[in-house]
């Protein structure tokens, strides 16, 4: 007779505890390729933290931030469960943005205390009270005696900033774990090593530590800032699987780095954050032959609604079908559906508890009336059942001839060899209207010749940037989205 499977977890914390149960001496991640945590250690050393919290009157309801940045990966870990047990909430606070930025969302977010990395002091003119992350001495190791529902809120996070100022918006435990069972933990396959470059105490890092619970992979953080050490990760566990975004997939790409590292084990590159273009994606493809590259398209706020892709060079714009869980309509200006192949808003619904914008409760109701999260993104449906991204809405270019999609520009752009970055944007052209302009970034061993007749042959005139400006980098933010908006202000 079968064992009964595990129960479905109600709160985040619930994951950890089953897996420090059933794999005690399990290695959760690595850091680095240098030290790593195991669930039973990670699960005490959490318990022991969330113990000091509340001896220090620490609780439900507060907003405690997260001080982390660099590869302060295990301290973090320990104390986003620590903070989570004690009932309270983690508003995640990388330690590396400016400190103007860390500061209004310390304000935004209303957080009460910190905690922080044992050798980071706390942000100047921070008066209240912090803990470090390693105050363990002497602490009671077993589960807090606190009830979590999963109504409470787990975590506060922050939009990446790309259209605007970065908003904060809540994750109910309900959210976190939804379809997270304890004993679902095949969910990457049959890899052993996962390699990721990731930034530290952000919405990402979070759901990464959650998976971390329930994988049978064990994840190795990489620093998000050097490509090579990446490789070398890569090469030394035999990873299987790795962990990108568009702009680690362009390093990758740029650096050929395959040429360095033996990279043969990748069997998936998991692409996440922003749509790859599609020449990034084959020259990838060729530089590790029988990979594939997978990718969950949504926002972070609508999750866990996405569509799920594997890069078919038939379909390079298809960001692939919805999830069993997810519903998902293409919309007109009324919010009415729209037939296939006509481009309009995606709309996303899901039967999770929500997430929701903090502060903003006029928004809230805008973009998700009725269940539908309205996500400003532009696609539309195929015969076949695909979702095809078209642009955001705040970036795609109203011209005289109708909207034009700014990744189907950079497509093009990014198919000329001495093109190492690109980026489309709108430029005015008068009333209501814009044409499209693009900003490059040129191999230095290469003048960018031919690039005007190259564009010439892949997009029709009303496509066709007007201007193409060679900068030596184009503005990102941290986690290295181009910032269009600083583009259009700058070049307008």
């Amino acid at each position: 007779m079968s064992p009964e499977p595990a129960a479905a977890p109600l709160t985040v914390p619930d994951l950890l505890r089953h897996r420090a149960r059933v794999q005690p001496d399990g290695v959760a991640f690595v850091v680095d390729g240098a030290t790593e945590l195991t669930y039973e250690d990670w699960e005490k050393r959490s318990n022991a933290l969330a113990h000091r919290l509340l001896a220090g009157g620490a609780g439900r309801g507060e907003r405690i931030g997260l001080y982390f940045g660099g590869m302060e990966w295990i301290e973090y870990a320990v104390a986003y469960f620590a903070v989570l047990k004690s009932g309270a909430t983690a508003v995640h606070l990388n330690a590396d943005q400016p400190a103007a930025e860390l500061d209004r969302r310390i304000s935004v977010a209303a957080v009460s205390r910190l905690v922080h990395a044992p050798d980071r002091t706390v942000p100047a003119g921070w008066a209240g009270p912090a803990l470090s992350a390693d105050a363990l001495d002497g602490a009671d190791r077993t589960p807090p005696p606190v009830a979590i529902a999963p109504e409470d809120l787990a975590d506060v996070v922050f939009t990446s900033g790309t259209t605007g100022p970065a908003k904060a918006y809540t994750i109910p435990h309900g959210n976190a774990v939804f379809g997270r069972r304890p004993d679902a933990m095949d969910a990457f396959g049959s890899a052993s090593y996962l390699v990721t470059t990731l930034q530290l105490a952000t919405g990402s890092s979070a759901s990464a530590l959650n998976i971390a619970t329930i994988s049978k992979v064990v994840t190795v953080f990489a620093p998000p800032d050097d490509i090579d050490r990446g490789g070398q990760l890569i090469e030394k566990y035999r990873a299987g699987m790795v962990a990108i975004t568009p702009w680690i997939a362009n390093q990758m790409v740029l650096a050929r780095l395959h040429e360095t590292y033996d990279l043969s084990s990748v069997g998936m590159f998991a692409c996440g954050s922003a749509p790859l273009p599609p020449a990034r994606a084959r020259q990838l493809l060729e530089m590790v032959p029988g990979a594939r590259i997978t990718s969950a398209c949504s926002q972070s706020e609508a999750s866990p609604a996405l569509c799920v892709n594997v890069f078919d060079p038939e379909h390079p714009m298809s960001v692939g079908r919805p999830t069993p869980i997810t519903e998902l309509r293409v919309v007109d200006e009324e919010g009415a559906d729209l037939p296939t192949g006509r481009v309009g808003e995606i709309w996303l619904r899901h039967p999770a508890p929500k997430r929701l914008y903090l502060g903003l409760p006029e928004v809230n109701e805008r973009i998700t009336a009725d269940g539908w999260y309205r996500t400003g993104d532009l696609g539309h449906l195929d015969d076949e059942g695909r979702v095809h991204f078209f642009d955001r809405r705040a970036d795609a270019v109203p011209t005289a001839g109708g909207p034009v999609s700014t990744p189907a520009v950079e497509a093009a752009l990014y198919e000329h060899p001495a093109v190492r970055e690109a980026a489309a944007f709108g430029i005015p052209a008068g009333a209501a209207v814009q044409q499209v302009a693009a900003a490059v970034v040129l191999d230095p061993a290469q003048d960018g010749t031919g690039l005007e007749e190259h564009l010439a042959a892949r997009l029709d005139p009303g496509r066709r940037p007007v201007r193409v400006v060679t900068l030596d980098a184009l503005p990102r933010n941290a986690q290295n989205k181009v910032l269009k908006r600083e583009l259009r202000e700058r070049f307008g």
